[in-house]
């Protein structure tokens, strides 16, 4: 539901975010479903990128990093704060009234699932794993991420095809 059709009507308009469609205004292929917003900075994020990029042939994939325009716009649409949040987030139906987000390790699977043959089984395999132990070690790797895996200092230049999947850049 757009977001100002859910806001009580007493708000001031400055703290109304509007709805904007990125499909109805050409941002995003009309057949695309799934966003997967990632953290820019994050070399960890980045190579997992890279590794859905060279495992989604048929482009099922698009992504955006938490810091564009385009994320802050769907954190707002479901009330989220951008600090506050430090981990991927998979936006499906993006674009669409019924956008959902699903984040953490269920952001993960369910890209997995998006990417389908051997991916999509080891997710039904993975979610065996009760979310609560899966999350646990999302967040124990989130926090230690930078320190594991570096910070990303260079983007890796993207083919024109992939940057044809990367929104807001």
């Amino acid at each position: 539901m757009p977001a100002s059709e859910s806001e009580p009507q007493d708000r001031a308009p400055q703290d109304r975010v509007p709805h904007v469609s990125p499909l109805r205004h050409g941002l995003v292929p009309p057949h695309i479903h799934h966003v997967l917003l990632y953290d820019g900075v994050c070399g960890l994020c980045q190579r997992t990128v890279r590794w859905m990029l060279r495992h989604d042939p048929d482009g099922r994939l698009l992504f955006a990093a938490q810091q564009q325009p385009l994320a802050a716009e769907v954190f707002a649409r479901h009330g989220l704060d951008r600090q506050q949040i430090n981990c991927a987030v998979l936006v499906s139906n993006f674009g669409k009234p019924e956008e959902r987000l699903a984040i953490r390790s269920d952001a993960i699977l369910s890209c997995l699932t998006v990417l389908g043959g051997r991916w999509a089984a080891l997710a039904v395999v993975a979610r065996i794993v009760p979310r609560a132990l899966r999350d646990a070690a999302y967040r124990w790797l989130a926090r230690h991420r930078i320190g594991l895996f570096g910070a990303a200092e260079l983007c890796a230049m993207p083919t024109p095809a992939e940057r044809a999947r990367f929104l807001g850049v």
